[in-house]
């Protein structure tokens, strides 16, 4: 495959996939490579895609990811076709591969059906210059991980935090990416704030951006990440379809 140049694509190539798209656009810092009419798109926090299944030779894209010295050597491939799995399956001697079931869900109301009370003792607040600062114990990189800086995450991304009566944050939901008018969501709590119901309140903020911005909020889980998908339905999220996801590790680079 051949390396293409970043952005300008998404009239040609269709990805159902927010993180992918963002690259297609030139929104965030990935690679494009093409055969014909299959792209394969690598998102630099390790997400790919693979467009024109139907027209791809499947040895000879193994060959490419496992030769390839721009790629992880560990990444993940959204909706993963038969055919590619298959082949990783039997490359196991140069791979170790895994499959697994992923939803993808978006909130399509105009409205939240849900109230959005901030609990006693707790602030909601709106991520900004110094309260990025404060997210380290989040171990999420926001500025580095999806975004091309932190500066590019304040200026054209958003998101919201739920501190406790110190002042800490303890919840977060924020826009791993926007791109097609469609917010990819992020959200993760500290563990000893778990399963106190903190996490619905970040997220119907978010979704209330979202609504007054004209965007389209996007989750996506694990099918039996069981509380992310009871958190995303009690909010409104619709389910949109069921992919494999499959995670490909390159055992060629440690031999």
């Amino acid at each position: 495959m051949k390396e293409m140049k970043n952005g300008s694509l998404s009239e040609k190539v269709y990805s159902p996939f927010p993180l992918i798209n963002s690259i297609l656009n030139g929104f965030q810092e990935g690679k494009i490579y093409s055969e014909g009419n299959s792209f394969f798109i690598y998102h630099k926090a390790g997400f790919s895609y693979l467009t024109g299944k139907n027209d791809v030779d499947y040895s000879d894209l193994m060959d490419f990811l496992i030769q390839s010295n721009e790629l992880a050597d560990y990444f993940h491939i959204y909706d993963a076709p038969q055919e590619l799995i298959k082949v990783c399956a039997d490359n196991f001697k140069n791979v170790n591969s895994k499959v697994r079931k992923r939803i993808q869900l978006k909130f399509l109301n105009e409205q939240l059906e849900l109230g959005n009370k901030v609990p006693l003792g707790y602030e909601l607040s709106k991520i900004q210059d110094g309260v990025l600062k404060k997210l380290a114990s989040f171990n999420l990189s926001i500025g580095n991980k999806f975004w091309k800086s932190e500066n590019d995450f304040l200026v054209n991304g958003f998101g919201f935090v739920l501190n406790n009566e110190i002042g800490m944050p303890v919840s977060i939901c924020y826009s791993a990416c926007i791109a097609d008018a469609v917010a990819e969501i992020d959200v993760a709590t500290l563990p000893e704030y778990q399963r106190k119901g903190l996490a619905k309140f970040v997220v119907t903020a978010f979704v209330q951006y979202c609504i007054e911005n004209g965007l389209t909020a996007s989750w996506d889980c694990f099918e039996d990440n069981y509380r992310s998908l009871r958190i995303a339905e009690q909010t409104g999220f619709k389910r949109i379809f069921n992919y494999n996801f499959l995670s490909f590790f390159n055992k060629t680079r440690n031999s």
